[in-house]
């Protein structure tokens, strides 16, 4: 059997999570050189993202257990990407914020992770990339239900 038809499939989740798993592999090639992976590099957009979030909210968004954050967090604070800071709105939370050479690191490592994907996403033309990237941003931001009112 070979893996195009190992792979072959109409299965949206499993082509979603072989998609998904091409576009990880590729892009933690990409990052190796940074000693980033995938996870620490979506962590760091995240939080530069948000100008800064708890853990908990962190670990919320990438439906990540709060430990994996922790230790996460801990990889990005070792390499001076991110610090733990006091959250000005409640004094018994931490915010976690990219320092300056987080930034910096950040904007290498997303040129390295873009032509990663350009790899991945070769076969497809510009206007199916935004074609792909409209209905995955709709997946994972949805809107919100309206309501219809009755009079």
């Amino acid at each position: 059997m070979t893996s195009q038809s190992v792979g072959a499939s109409d299965n949206i989740g499993l082509l979603l999570s072989l998609a998904s798993a091409q576009g990880v592999a590729a892009a933690n090639a990409a990052l190796r050189p940074m000693d980033l992976s995938t996870r620490s590099y979506t962590l760091l957009e995240l939080i530069i993202r948000a100008g800064g979030a708890s853990q908990r909210e962190l670990a919320d968004t990438l439906r990540l257990d709060p430990s994996q954050i922790v230790a996460l967090v801990d990889g990005l604070e070792q390499r001076g990407f991110a610090q733990r800071r006091p959250n000005a709105a409640d004094r018994r939370q931490k915010s976690v914020v990219a320092t300056n050479r987080g930034r910096q690191a950040y904007r290498r490592a997303r040129d390295r992770v873009e032509a990663s994907l350009d790899e991945v996403l070769g076969e497809l033309d510009e206007a199916e990339r935004e074609t792909l990237r409209a209905l995955l941003t709709r997946i994972v931001h949805p809107r919100p239900a309206t309501v219809e009112r009755v009079s």
